[in-house]
């Protein structure tokens, strides 16, 4: 009997102790909230382009002989007109004289017989056989001319010499590459583009573009979009979009270089206004329809609501309608939810994607 009176003490301790537990109330979920905002409706993409001389030439010469003069160097800007390379002009020129001779000589047997045609000293057929060997033999001038001028390449325009591909005192045959120039008055930065994005963005779309060099972080450059390639890369399925800058004067930026391009593009065409959200607040009902959850923050329940969602681009989801700015929507756990639960906030409404 003598420990019958503190087990009885210790079993209703307990029982005093069980009946202060109270039992959380399963209905309360606990979520995170996204805070919705458009921040101008614009998204931001960002890839790698590579640096292109807006034209490219490999000059030639259109006659052969021997290379006698090649004044410029690899790395060098000569101006248009400028002399890039000349072969030896010595047979060239006593072709010229050549032909100059034989013209007048042709010149003056024409003169001659037509002189004698209106004596009605020789026949008509005569006066036209001297007129069509006068006609060759301007041509054959004109020719031996336009020869001589070929001996010499001049740039075509204010050009970068990229390369030379062959040295003086060779022979040069014609059509043979001679050196590499780069109109650099202008730069083309040529960029990967995927498909998705090439499918769904229009000119009216692209807000701004510009470009970065990793040995100029701090500088940006404004560029204007000018082409696209019609078709796909056969493997990777991108296309190439070409922008343009001017070449800055305090940079070297040369053909071959890389470049980061920093791409903003309006969220949606025309008047329209979309809002990104976090993926994970977007499913799909049982009638295959998109819907978020809206958290009201006056009773904490949440309900259903349904939205239309545009091409996932950037970070997140594109929702083209069915949100405002500053709604509250579950951002977490969303699958697991009802209408009219109530739900428990974890920490501030995120606002960052």
């Amino acid at each position: 009997m003598k420990y019958l009176f503190p087990i009885v003490l210790l079993l209703l301790s307990g029982c005093e102790q069980a009946a202060e537990v109270s039992v959380a109330d399963q209905s309360v979920r606990p979520a995170r909230v996204y805070q919705v905002a458009q921040e101008g409706a614009t998204i931001n993409h960002t890839y790698v382009a590579r640096v292109e001389a807006a034209q490219t030439v490999d000059v030639s010469f259109e006659v052969s002989g021997p290379l006698a003069r090649m004044p410029v160097l690899e790395g060098q800007f000569v101006a248009a007109g400028d002399l890039i390379a000349a072969l030896e002009p010595t047979d060239f020129l006593l072709a010229v004289r050549e032909a100059e001779v034989q013209l007048k000589l042709a010149r003056q047997d024409l003169e001659r017989k037509s002189k004698l045609l209106n004596e009605r000293g020789i026949s008509r057929s005569l006066v036209d056989d001297a007129q069509a060997l006068f006609d060759l033999s301007s041509v054959r001038l004109a020719k031996a001319r336009e020869a001589l001028a070929d001996t010499r390449i001049t740039a075509p325009f204010d050009a970068y010499i990229a390369r030379r591909f062959i040295d003086k005192h060779v022979n040069v045959r014609a059509g043979e590459k001679i050196v590499r120039v780069h109109d650099l008055r202008e730069l083309f930065l040529v960029a990967s583009i995927p498909e998705s994005l090439a499918a769904t963005v229009s000119n009216d779309r692209l807000l701004s573009v510009d470009a970065y060099f990793d040995f100029l972080p701090d500088e940006r450059f404004a560029l204007e979009y000018r082409e696209h390639v019609g078709e796909a890369d056969a493997v990777a399925q991108t296309y190439e979009v070409t922008f343009a800058m001017p070449r800055p004067e305090r940079w070297n930026i040369l053909p071959g270089m890389t470049a980061t391009l920093e791409v903003e593009i309006s969220a949606v065409g025309g008047a329209g206004v979309a809002i990104n959200i976090p993926t994970a607040a977007l499913i799909a009902d049982a009638d295959k329809r998109f819907i978020v959850w809206i958290y009201d923050p006056q009773t904490h329940e949440v309900e259903k609501r349904v939205v239309e969602v545009g091409p996932a681009e950037g970070r997140g989801v594109t929702v083209r309608s069915g949100l405002q700015g500053g709604e509250l929507i579950v951002a977490t756990g969303a699958s697991q939810l009802q209408s009219g639960m109530k739900i428990q906030v974890l920490g501030e409404p995120v606002t960052d994607l």
